[in-house]
């Protein structure tokens, strides 16, 4: 069941209002009610995550330019014909900007792209569902009370996250949420060794939007793609002796297997992009070496939040993707350099022991389905075997593979287009 305050605030956009917004805003009403589902969790968590000073700044300032607030007249007080309204909307979109401060370009970016809205119509959105936010939160402006406010923020985080699409994740509010601005390093006793494998720039198989480093690269990003080409043409074609001419691969034992899981890597697949590792600080002060915004991010986040307050279902909605698994092709063979992320994966469990979790294997909808249910089990007991190792066997509930059960990119698609279908996520249970 959806939190009571999300309700609340929701309620507010009935149909009526969108469609005022829709017009004001110049599209659809679809698009709208898309936009405003996000945006109000969105700002709650900016809220949440402002802490008790920024909170304090903000109410203040939000209290003198509403309040007054009479919810059946929220829509005037942000956009409209009357006298004020301008002034009413640029200082609405200053409180916004206020929340997520540098990080607010990136945010409109990447919630727009994701329901097709360019950023500056995501950005109307956020400033005309802010004055309905504050409503909610000081009960029509009736309740201005620094403390309960913070608090129904604070006990209410999970929700609010949990109302954002797991795709999404909370790395793209960037530090809002850290617990601490400074890494420390780790001491050599806190983790096993790293194979020196995992300095290797990584295959990216992910949800999350990436940045590409190509800067200085020159030649070299023309000449990498004729080089594999070449390798595919003189070595692929004769592995195993055979390979249909639709790409599936056969084995030696003339079984057909396509490689269908997030990690294994192609040699037509596009070129990997390049990214940085980033010191992802652990609750125990220790840090790890991981993508910004990964699922190392993700998870911390989540097992920092009240999330033993969701539903059972609201917790099998959410999963957690791996963003650098890689597994050898056709197989359940982990490569070396993907050891790292599971090493991460074991050290975050391992210090919250009342976590217990599932694993997902999952494939596109290319190939046999049968082969397909194979090697995504075969790939998700893999993760769950390496966990057990570690010590974790008692937090691992389950590993399933669901096949193309969950697919949602065509099967006519471009590779790259499936990749996102090919996958090994954690979702995290009660």
């Amino acid at each position: 069941m959806e939190n009571n305050l999300l309700n609340d605030i929701k309620a507010y956009f009935n149909t009526d209002v969108i469609d005022k917004l829709s017009a004001h805003i110049g599209t659809s009403s679809e698009q709208v009610q898309k936009g405003v589902d996000l945006a109000v969790p969105s700002l709650l968590l900016g809220l949440q995550g402002s802490g008790e000073n920024g909170l304090a700044t903000f109410l203040n300032s939000a209290k003198h330019l509403f309040g007054s607030l009479n919810l059946g007249a929220l829509t005037s007080s942000y956009f409209g014909a009357h006298e004020g309204a301008d002034t009413k909307q640029f200082e609405s979109d200053n409180l916004v900007a206020n929340i997520f401060g540098d990080k607010l370009s990136g945010i409109v970016e990447s919630i727009g792209g994701f329901i097709g809205l360019d950023a500056a119509a995501f950005k109307k959105i956020l400033g005309a569902s802010l004055p309905a936010v504050i409503a909610g939160l000081t009960h029509k402006g009736a309740n201005w009370d620094l403390g309960r406010i913070k608090q129904s923020l604070d006990d209410n985080k999970a929700s609010f996250a949990a109302a954002l699409p797991s795709t999404l994740g909370l790395g793209i509010f960037g530090s809002l949420f850290a617990k601490a601005e400074t890494p420390i390093e780790l001491e050599p006793a806190q983790v096993t060794e790293v194979p020196k494998a995992v300095a290797k720039e990584p295959y990216v198989h992910s949800r999350e939007q990436v940045k590409e480093r190509t800067k200085g690269a020159g030649i070299w990003w023309i000449l990498i793609p004729l080089v594999l080409l070449a390798a595919w043409f003189f070595f692929g074609r004769g592995c195993s002796g055979a390979q249909h001419t639709d790409g599936t691969a056969v084995d030696t034992a003339g079984t057909e297997i396509r490689d269908t899981m997030a990690g294994a890597i192609h040699l037509h697949d596009t070129i990997a992009v390049k990214r940085d590792y980033v010191d992802v600080k652990l609750p125990n002060g220790s840090t790890v070496r991981a993508y910004p915004s990964g699922i190392e991010d993700r998870l911390i986040q989540f097992l920092e939040s009240d999330y033993k307050t969701l539903s059972t279902e609201q917790l099998k909605d959410k999963w957690f993707d791996f963003d650098n698994l890689n597994f050898e092709t056709g197989t359940a063979n982990i490569t070396q350099d993907s050891e790292q992320q599971l090493h991460n994966i074991a050290a975050i469990l391992g210090l919250f022991p009342d976590a217990k979790i599932k694993i997902g294997g999952y494939t596109d909808k290319t190939g046999d389905e049968a082969i397909n249910k194979r090697v995504s089990q075969q790939r998700a007991d893999a993760v769950k075997d390496y966990l057990t190792r570690q010590g974790l066997g008692s937090q691992v509930l389950d590993a399933e593979g669901y096949g193309s059960e969950f697919a949602t990119v065509p099967s006519n698609a471009t590779d790259q287009e499936r990749a996102k279908d090919r996958r090994v996520a954690i979702s995290v249970r009660k």
